[in-house]
């Protein structure tokens, strides 16, 4: 599926954003761009969809020009006018990289390496739904007018289409198809799984719904011969959602007792991980990553936001497989920028460090590019104390 819908979640999600009283000019403009959007992401949906199509001399301008208006759109999305939303940190960083991503696409495009563009572009809906997902806030569409027109389109797709352009009901029974496809369980394991941590993904951060969770995970536990590591998790996960179902209502609203619940669901994920990467705790994290995103949504210049965006990076690191490899340094680098010079910020740039260097690291060694020792070295220059001696690499 698309690079392209990580482009639909920001502009749909910063075209929504919370500004309190949008002038008429600015509601017009930002309704144009998204109708722009949606017109452009669902043909080059259709495109990418088929390898014929999205490499034929005969669609190649229709492509390029559906490209070149993507790029067009991601540089708007840039500027903190159009959102509306001049406190959230995470949206200046996740505006820049998707400006990057696309920008990086249609130069592929356009210098004839068209495999690569649609690798790109094959990219987007994970980033879409990593930021349209984050928690409940801003509006939930039933059926947009537009979907995906090929019939070459998979249901995995189509369900992350739906994801990705806030249409959650939809997406749920989609993913839920999946998941009691007993052919999608036994043939195609990745996307199963996948599909099951998107579906859990809606139904914790966005709905806050232990009972949708519950159907999900007791639909995948039908599935007897799902992998044994997948059992292992949906069991432990079925008995985090049934002690959520226990626990009275909170409605924790307030700075106070928003770091509060982040921090005790944190504390019980840590405790039921065994080693780093373990997914024992991630209905725990999946929590917890949307308590936190509250805060920052309700108290922007809280001295909390910056452990926030730290505990963020946390809890996606750990939920990385979800499909999205890079939100976690996106949200380190958010914590850095908030609080340079400061010793959270120093924290948030080890993780982000190690990160970055695991990465490029592999049966031949670590080589990491020039580019991107720049960039570790510009942030490890907005977190230490001033006069530290600068990094070498």
């Amino acid at each position: 599926m698309n690079k392209l819908l990580f482009l639909s979640i920001f502009l749909v999600s910063t075209a929504m954003a919370q500004e309190p009283s949008p002038t008429p000019a600015t509601t017009a403009a930002t309704t144009a761009t998204m109708q722009k959007l949606y017109s452009t992401l669902s043909a080059i949906l259709t495109d990418s969809s088929c390898d014929e199509r999205f490499c034929s001399k005969d669609s190649h301008d229709r492509v390029g020009e559906e490209l070149k208006t993507l790029s067009s759109l991601a540089h708007t999305m840039k500027d903190k006018t159009f959102s509306g939303d001049k406190t959230d940190p995470t949206l200046s960083v996740l505006s820049g990289y998707l400006n990057d991503e696309v920008n990086a696409a249609y130069s592929a495009f356009k210098a004839g390496k068209t495999e690569y563009a649609r690798t790109l572009i094959h990219g987007l809906p994970s980033t879409c739904i990593a930021c349209h997902s984050r928690n409940d806030n801003g509006t939930q569409f039933t059926a947009l007018p537009m979907e995906p027109t090929d019939a070459g389109i998979k249901p995995i797709e189509k369900a992350e289409f739906y994801a990705a352009t806030r249409q959650y009901d939809r997406a749920e029974k989609a993913f839920l198809d999946i998941i009691k496809s007993e052919d999608s369980a036994n043939n195609d394991p990745y996307t199963w799984e996948h599909a099951i941590q998107q579906g859990l993904t809606i139904a914790i951060r966005v709905k806050k719904d232990p009972n949708l969770a519950k159907k999900i995970v007791d639909s995948a536990l039908d599935q007897k011969k799902a992998a044994i590591y997948v059992r292992d998790d949906l069991t432990q996960w079925k008995k985090s959602i049934q002690e959520w179902l226990k626990e009275p209502k909170r409605s924790a609203v307030s700075e106070k007792a928003l770091y509060k619940e982040g921090g005790r669901l944190i504390s019980e994920a840590h405790r039921l991980q065994k080693y780093p990467m373990d997914h024992s705790g991630d209905v725990l994290y999946l929590r917890a990553s949307s308590t936190y995103y509250d805060l920052i949504q309700n108290a922007p210049t809280s001295d909390h936001v910056s452990e926030a965006l730290l505990m963020q990076g946390i809890c996606n690191e750990v939920l990385n497989p979800r499909g999205f490899e890079d939100l976690h340094r996106l949200y380190y680098e958010a914590c850095i920028k908030k609080t340079p010079h400061s010793l959270i910020a120093m924290d948030c740039y080890r993780r982000y460090e190690r990160s970055t260097v695991q990465g490029y690291t592999g049966s031949a060694g670590t080589a990491v590019p020039e580019e991107v020792k720049q960039k570790l070295l510009d942030l490890f220059s907005q977190s230490v104390a001033k006069g530290t001696p600068a990094q070498v690499y």
